[in-house]
């Protein structure tokens, strides 16, 4: 039996590392990816390749003609002031390309992962939904802004025709994520040498159950939706503190005050603009520490059946994944 083709960006990802496994067991799937990039978690599975980049025209058209669904995940994902251009012509432009090619090519269906960041935040610990305003725009963050712009390009083509629905997942744990291995918060939580938590909260979850949801969102969700994908609501402090216990770690037990880190991130922001941003703390992660981002997800839940569980489970394939990249680490 001949499968229907799924062109799926962002195989390499964290998330396409997850995904598209499940993905092959319905779809022939057509992967965007650079000159002689490897796909080992496709390995033993018949998949295409499309050599190209998100900004390649031609790339994207080999990759949608034909196609029965669209799997856009691919996004650049920074907090450095100078990445904002380059997401603007990825996260925005090579989306809004992309959904464009997809209507014209008669695509039956576009799945756009965008993020709960192009939603809003609360400074109070209030969960938020699809329908909260977007209010992330005087902070300056660059990510947020072009997550939220590429929805407004997703809708724009579903009003011209394409039937595409849109999943907004929080921040994640599993195994694969190069983010969290070196150079992340990460690492120093696992050493135990982190010793304040920001004063805010986040919604987290894991990136399994994540996975799941957008295979539902393909089936069940409606034209023109948006689905919070959420996991748990939880403040920095207690994330923090789960990760120490699971890493056997110490935990930070303070937070600094909220107008404290709203200075710092305005102070950074300007020193920033002569000596660049030094990820993994810069001015837009401390703008965005001191704030809520909880999220209801019971959308998904209702219309599509989503069924998230503990993130724990996430966090422990993360730091088991990020201990083998590790040096051994006897002040663990």
């Amino acid at each position: 039996m001949v499968l229907p083709v799924c062109f799926l960006t962002g195989a390499s990802g964290f998330v396409g590392a997850n995904l598209a496994p499940m993905l092959a067991q319905r779809w022939r799937v057509r992967c965007l990816v650079r000159p002689g990039q490897p796909l080992p978690q496709l390995a033993g599975i018949e998949h295409e390749r499309v050599e190209g980049s998100l900004e390649d025209d031609r790339a994207l058209a080999r990759g949608s003609t034909g196609a029965d669904i669209v799997v856009h995940l691919a996004a650049i994902v920074s907090f450095r002031r100078e990445d904002r251009p380059a997401m603007q012509r990825v996260n925005v432009d090579a989306t809004a390309r992309l959904c464009a090619l997809a209507r014209e090519h008669g695509v039956r269906r576009l799945l756009h992962m965008s993020t709960i960041s192009a939603i809003g935040y609360s400074d109070e610990r209030v969960e938020l939904d699809e329908r909260t305003p977007y209010n992330f725009g005087p902070l300056r963050i660059g990510y947020c802004d072009t997550k939220y712009a590429a929805e407004q390009k997703v809708l724009a083509e579903v009003a011209r025709g394409l039937d595409a629905v849109v999943v907004n997942p929080p921040s994640m744990y599993g195994a694969g994520d190069r983010r969290k291995a070196g150079g992340s918060l990460m690492e120093p939580l696992l050493r135990g040498k982190i010793w304040i938590a920001p004063p805010g909260g986040l919604n987290v979850a894991n990136v399994v159950d994540v996975c799941h949801g957008c295979l539902q969102a393909l089936d069940r969700g409606r034209r023109g939706e948006r689905y919070i994908l959420g996991g748990e609501n939880v403040t920095g402090r207690d994330l923090f503190g789960r990760i120490a216990r699971i890493a056997g770690s110490r935990a930070p037990r303070r937070c600094p005050p909220r107008w404290l880190l709203r200075a710092l991130a305005r102070a950074l922001r300007g020193f920033e603009a002569i000596a660049g941003s030094h990820p993994p703390l810069t001015s837009e992660v401390l703008a965005l520490a001191p704030r809520y981002l909880w999220y209801s997800s019971q959308k998904a839940i209702e219309e599509l059946g989503y069924a998230p569980g503990p993130v724990d489970v996430g966090i422990e394939a993360a730091l088991r994944e990020l201990r083998l990249q590790l040096t051994p680490l006897a002040d663990c």
